[in-house]
This record gives structure tokens, sequence and C-alpha cells, in this order.
């Protein structure tokens, strides 16, 4: 009998590894669920002042006037030099009104390539305080509810978002620096450069480059859209590509009123044998654009009971 026990405990050895493979295999998918879920780091108490939750923002009939500025768009077609001071001008003065706004809404839309691939157009809810500099995103297109948020000084300068849809069950938030690479999964810029006033210096700082380069071309003229409405518009081109020129054309439409630039088009430039119409680049729309809005720190605050980045 004794010399029987080695072959039955081997005869029993194979069942007992196949349970404890069974029972060690079904762990992965919800240990890392349940890792993903507790790990996510709490969010901080919600600010005690009161949020001016804005209204969802709607489709834009057309441009709404504000103050206008009291540099004259040409009325007729206008490039060289005169184009270039002429538009510097006006973007400065934008800069002025800008920098006594407080903040702002606007129903946002981009279209980027990332990585070689033009993506779909998204379409945001967007919230804007000038200082400290916060912006508030809540999708409506293509992850209709995904939410981002950055307020400078909070969150270690961190943005937090959330997904929609099933990802949330896995991942309920995420905190990253904005340059990380998550954050710049689908976007071609971080967030901190988000804004109207943002694309504002970005665009004074270029015609600034222009104006020093007899070889920038500038074009200011006015435009209709499909829709018949009137826009502003410039439109820079540049001969040759060099490191401080992004893009080989750029065209800009501002509101026909207040000369804010309400949409960017940026081109590509083209690869080695390319021939036909440049790549689009990237697109930036503002729509239903209120300025003036008054915000406090609980608009920009994930905790904010109003939006959806606690856990279900």
């Amino acid at each position: 009998m004794a010399a029987d026990t080695p072959r039955a405990e081997t005869a029993i050895e194979p069942s007992r590894r196949r349970w404890r493979w069974g029972l060690f295999s079904g762990i992965p998918i919800g240990a890392i669920a349940f890792a993903c879920w507790w790990l996510t780091d709490p969010l901080e108490p919600a600010s005690t002042l009161v949020a001016s939750i804005a209204e969802p923002a709607s489709p834009n009939p057309g441009p709404t006037p504000t103050e206008p500025v009291s540099l004259e768009w040409p009325r007729d077609r206008i490039d060289g030099l005169a184009a270039k001071r002429r538009l510097l001008d006006i973007l400065r003065a934008d800069q002025e009104t800008l920098r006594n706004v407080e903040g702002y809404t606007a129903l946002f839309h981009k279209r980027e390539r990332i990585r070689g691939v033009l993506r779909n157009e998204e379409t945001l809810e967007m919230k804007v305080r000038c200082r400290p500099f916060s912006v508030y995103f809540k999708f409506r297109t293509p992850e209709a509810g995904k939410e981002v948020v950055y307020a400078e000084g909070r969150y270690d300068n961190h943005v937090i978002a959330h997904g929609a849809g099933f990802s949330r069950l896995l991942i309920p938030r995420l905190k990253v620096a904005p340059t990380h690479p998550l954050a710049l999964a689908d976007s071609r810029h971080p967030v901190t450069e988000a804004g109207l006033h943002k694309l504002v210096d970005k665009l004074v700082a270029f015609r600034e480059l222009d104006l020093i380069d007899a070889e920038a071309v500038t074009i200011l003229d006015q435009w209709a859209d499909d829709e018949g409405r009137p826009w502003l518009r410039s439109i820079h081109t540049h001969p040759v590509q060099e490191p401080e020129r992004p893009f080989a054309k750029v065209e800009v439409l501002y509101h026909p009123e207040t000369k804010l630039p309400w949409r960017i088009t940026s081109y590509d430039w083209p690869k080695a044998g390319d021939s036909g119409d440049l790549n689009l680049a990237e697109q930036y729309t503002y729509d239903d654009l209120h300025l003036g809005d008054s915000f406090s720190d609980l608009d920009f605050d994930p905790a904010n009971s109003a939006y959806a980045f606690t856990r279900f």
C-alpha cells in the first residue's frame, strides 16, 4: 500500500494544478478594475463658493456683437505691409479687450490631424476664467458627457478628466500633467493653451514676426460663409518652411463687429512629392461666444456636484 501512495498523489496533482489555475486566472480582470477604481485619487472637498453654471450653449444663430474696436477693417482687399500693420493693430486692440474680460463661455468646435490622421470634428461646451486661468470642457460629440477641467494652482496644476460610457467603469477619473501623453492622446495642444485670449496672444506673436518678414504674405478681405453670414478674413502664407512657421497657410475669420477671431484654420506644409491642396492640420471655431461672464472656484472644481467627476 505504501508503494501505491506516490502514484495516487501523482494522479490527483494535475487536478490540483487545474483548480489553482482556475482560481487565479479569474483574478486579473476583476483586480484591474478594482485597482483602477479605488486607486483613483480622491477629489478635494468642493468649494463652498456658489458656482455660476453656464446654460448649455446653443447653436450659433450668427455673430453676436459686443463693443466694437475703433480700428476699421478694409472694405476692399488689401495685402502687403499695409495689411500686416492694420491687422497687427487690430489684434493688439483685441488683446486689450480681452485683458478686461473676467471670463467667457462658448460652444467650441475643433478638428485636428493627430499622428497623420484627420479626426472627426469635436464639439464641446466651454467655460474659461482668465485670472487665475481655468477652463472647463463638457463634450457634446463624439463622447457626449466627457468632462475636462483645469484650474491654475489647484490639483498640482494637473488636468482632471473622465471619459464616457464603459471606460468610466474601469477608470473613473484621470489626473495627469497637461503635457502628459495621456492628456495629449487626442489633442495637438495642452489644455493650458486653450481659450480665445490665448489664441489672440499667439496671433499677435505671429503677426509681429510677419511684419519683419518680407516674404510672409498677408491678405485682408471680407467673406461670407455658406450660410450667408459675413466675416472679416485674413489669409497668411509663407513660401519657405522654417522652424518658427508651423503651417504653410493659415486662414482666420473675425467677428464683423468685435473683430475678435472666431475661427482659425491651419494647413500643414506639403511633404516632398505632394501635389494638390494642402492638408488640413487643425481648425478651431468659437460659436455662441459670451464675454464678461463671472465665475467662482466651484465652476472649475471637479468636486462640483453639477459635474460627473465623482464615482458613480
